[in-house]
This record gives C-alpha cells, structure tokens and sequence, in this order.
C-alpha cells in the first residue's frame, strides 16, 4: 500500500512577494492536538517566517489554532503562534545559516504538506529575496498582457 504526502495550505502570497531562489523540505516538530487541526486544514501559513536560534531553524507565526475537542483547561499554556522546531541535518542547517547571514535572503514557508496515514507533517521552505513594489506590478502587468492574449488568441480559433 502507498502511502503519500498531500498538500495542506499554500502560500501563493510569497510568490508574489518574495523572489525565489533555492526550496528546501523540512520536518516539523508539532504536538499531537496541532496535528489534528494541520490536517483539518485549520492553519495559517500568510505571515509565517523562519529564523534561526542557537543553529537551530524555528518557523514563526504560523498560526494553528487549538483543536476544538482539546480543552483549554488540558493547556492552558497554548499559544497559536508560537515558535515551532523545523528538523533537519545539522551540516545543511549550517550551510544555510552562512547564506542568510551573508546576504539579504530570508527563509519563507511556501506550502505545508500531510503525511497520509500518519501525524508526520513536513514545510516546503524557500530561500527568497523581497520584491520591491515596482518590480510586484511589474510581474502583475505581464501576467495580465499574457492573459489577454491568450484570450484574443483562444476567441480566433475555430
């Protein structure tokens, strides 16, 4: 039996905002109620962000909010956006520190996916530069003028 990882929440924003240069996957530490709510797509990836602390990468505020049938007696520490461990090998952890201290990139979550039968859960994270507004519209108009001629280009055929 197959088993296979399927695609949570995008962040479609990030494209727009942010220039793509290199994707990494990571493993994300959640506790078993923030599980149960990733996979009933109850999650916010719009404003969430990495950073590191101490070598060790943490995603921040990714907002998961506390799963309905736990009690807020159970936890009453919880907070929806709070720092969460993302795992990966110390040797690439390092070297991506190195990147992100030497030049302007940030590290942005882009989608978060969901292990079939299991309460593995994993982030596709990029290693992006901020877009300036100029360069945003730009991108917008382009796709626009595409549009269009794909519209005029679909009306002539028969």
């Amino acid at each position: 039996m197959w088993y296979y990882f399927k695609s949570i929440k995008k962040n479609k924003k990030a494209y727009l905002d942010y220039e793509i240069q290199e994707e990494f996957i990571f493993w994300i530490q959640l506790k078993w109620f923030e599980v149960k709510q990733v996979r009933l797509w109850n999650i916010d990836i719009r404003n969430a962000f990495c950073k590191f602390y101490d070598n060790e990468l943490f995603i921040e505020e990714l907002n998961i909010p506390l799963y309905e049938w736990t009690s807020s007696k159970m936890v009453p520490w919880y907070e929806s956006k709070r720092k969460r461990k993302l795992l990966w090998t110390k040797k690439e952890l390092r070297k991506l520190l190195e990147r992100t201290t030497k030049t302007w990139f940030v590290i942005i979550p882009l989608e978060i996916w969901c292990w079939e039968k299991c309460r593995r859960i994993k982030v596709k994270c990029a290693l992006a530069k901020l877009r300036r507004k100029v360069e945003k519209k730009q991108i917008i108009k382009e796709r626009d003028v595409k549009r269009d001629m794909d519209r005029t280009i679909k009306s002539f055929k028969y």
